[in-house]
């Protein structure tokens, strides 16, 4: 840890007029840790272009850190081995992401998290409930070092800003012995600043050996409301006990205080139970933003208050949305929220989006492949004729995708400059709904911006459903396609679990039409 760093995280020790007990108060030379969440749940994502353009919409926001989430795995409740399962990120996931954060100018402070890989009726907080002898605790501690002290030393040797010994653990968090040596052994690899991330449920204030992290993090998931729809001043009045709570435990052990993880999902009832992420509901920007702005306003501007990271970003540019009802604060409400207390460049005013042209085109599939172009496809049952379904004519596409299996198929090099949608219909079969991307290839075959199909900013509802044939519309730029050189198109599984049965007709790329424009003709691709 770098002493400029030891001397911001000096505290004094003060009793403001208005409090009846003594606060911590953060130097005023330490900076608040203005963060998001930054996360995935696959290998390869955090080193894509995509993740890139991600974290640079990030910056944006005026989000100074990141906290870089990788996942590890225990088989279930009774486990006592640690593994890196296949969703997790690389090691070179995380040095790249961790790298080109720094380019940015973010600051990052790894976060490794362990989930439950094959117990869908449990989840972290609940392990060491199933241990009943010493030596299974002693099998599971040593594990959980093994695993914890290998990021430590890739935080050393990157230059990680900050390290984060643990996440939600309550179940295991009173073997205060045990924790002592977990982050002893960290120190003797990583000298940064380390915090431990508690859980909202009373394991934050429960804990015995605060002492031994620099830091105290809180992952605030508090409810705030019974009821849908609650007003502001309702969400303003149910922080209250919270901030004096969160107050007492600084001052009890004289630390500054981060709220680790704290977010919202755009659904109707975010309020009643922010953790939830599995239940349903409308689609709700306005409960979302309501809750960032009582959360901004009750704890940015206490004493003891040194940071907060909202839940989250993801490696995905397009991810978010006002159809989405995800956790991610892009491009809603909520995003606006996070730049005016974040001090964030000012959201761009969209531009105007114009009418398709389907008079000037190019057809990649209409009756079969078009013209000059190739089946390039990897791990996919497909037929271009098939005679069972069509939209129009009476031919279309008919494929099923392995786990990451693509429809691909190539053009020479031709220019995107006179089009602006990328559009086709699709259709299901049955069983589960297909979850696909849609990408285009530049001219020497590097893969651009993966685009999710399944979004209802492309298609209606966002699904693709079985027995109806709906209109997929995605615009050029969205994809980073537009005026360009392109060389190639494919349809991925993006589920990793292969997809049903699914046709695709009228697969094309056409023009637009502006305000007082006159159509423009079709015109064959210029091949480059």
């Amino acid at each position: 840890m770098k002493k400029s760093t030891l001397f911001l995280l000096a505290l004094l020790i003060l009793v403001p007029p208005c409090c009846s007990g003594p606060q911590v108060m953060v130097s005023a030379t330490q900076e608040k840790q203005r963060g998001i969440s930054y996360a995935c749940w696959w290998p390869g994502l955090y080193s894509l272009p995509d993740s890139d353009i991600s974290l640079a919409h990030l910056t944006e926001t005026g989000a100074d850190w990141i906290s870089l989430i990788v996942t590890c795995y225990q088989d279930n409740l009774g486990s006592t081995r640690i593994f890196a399962g296949e969703s997790t990120p690389t090691d070179d996931d995380l040095i790249h992401a961790l790298g080109q954060a720094h380019t940015l100018g973010l600051k990052v402070m790894l976060k490794p998290h362990l989930d439950l890989s094959n117990d869908p009726s449990h989840w972290r907080g609940q392990i060491g409930q199933s241990y009943t002898t010493e030596s299974e605790w002693t099998e599971w501690f040593i594990s959980y070092r093994t695993f914890i002290e290998h990021y430590a030393d890739l935080a050393a040797a990157h230059g990680a800003d900050q390290f984060c010994v643990g996440c939600e653990l309550e179940g295991t968090t009173h073997r205060e012995a045990d924790w002592r040596t977990v982050v002893a052994g960290i120190r003797s690899r990583y000298t940064g600043p380390l915090i431990y991330a508690g859980n909202h449920s009373g394991e934050e204030v429960g804990m015995t050996w605060w002492d031994a992290v620099d830091i105290i993090g809180v992952d605030a998931y508090y409810p705030l409301s019974t009821k849908t729809n609650p007003s502001l001043d309702e969400l303003r009045t149910a922080w209250q006990p919270i901030v004096v709570s969160l107050a007492s435990l600084a001052a009890k052990w004289k630390k500054p205080l981060i709220l680790t993880e704290i977010g919202y999902r755009s659904i109707d009832g975010t309020a009643m139970h922010p953790w939830d992420w599995q239940i349903q509901g409308e689609v709700d920007l306005q409960e979302q933003v309501d809750c960032y702005q009582a959360a901004f306003e009750s704890v940015y501007r206490q004493p003891w208050f040194a940071g907060i990271y909202w839940w989250s970003w993801s490696p995905d540019p397009l991810e978010g949305g006002p159809k989405d009802d995800g956790y991610s604060p892009h491009d809603k409400p909520a995003e606006d929220m996070i730049r005016n207390w974040f001090g964030g460049l000012r959201l761009r005013v969209p531009h105007r989006t114009p009418e398709p042209n389907p008079d000037r085109r190019v057809e990649i599939l209409a009756e079969g492949l078009g013209d000059g172009w190739e089946d390039w496809s990897w791990s996919a049952e497909r037929d271009f004729e098939a005679s069972e379904e069509s939209y129009r004519g009476s031919r279309s596409l008919r494929a099923r995708l392995d786990p990451w299996g693509a429809v691909s198929v190539w053009h020479p090099a031709f220019a995107s400059y006179s089009y602006y949608f990328l559009e086709f219909h699709v259709r299901g079969f049955g069983g589960e709904e297909p979850l696909l991307w849609a990408y285009f290839y530049d001219r020497d075959g590097t893969p651009l911006l993966r685009t999710p199909v399944n979004d209802p900013r492309y298609i209606d509802g966002g699904k693709i459903e079985a027995g109806r044939w709906k209109r997929v519309c995605i615009p050029l730029p969205i994809m980073g396609a537009a005026r360009t050189l392109l060389s190639r198109f494919s349809l991925q599984d993006r589920s990793g679990q292969g997809t049903a049965a699914f046709w695709v007709d009228d697969l094309r790329i056409i023009g637009a039409k502006w305000r007082g424009e006159r159509p423009r003709p079709a015109k064959a691709p210029t091949d480059r």
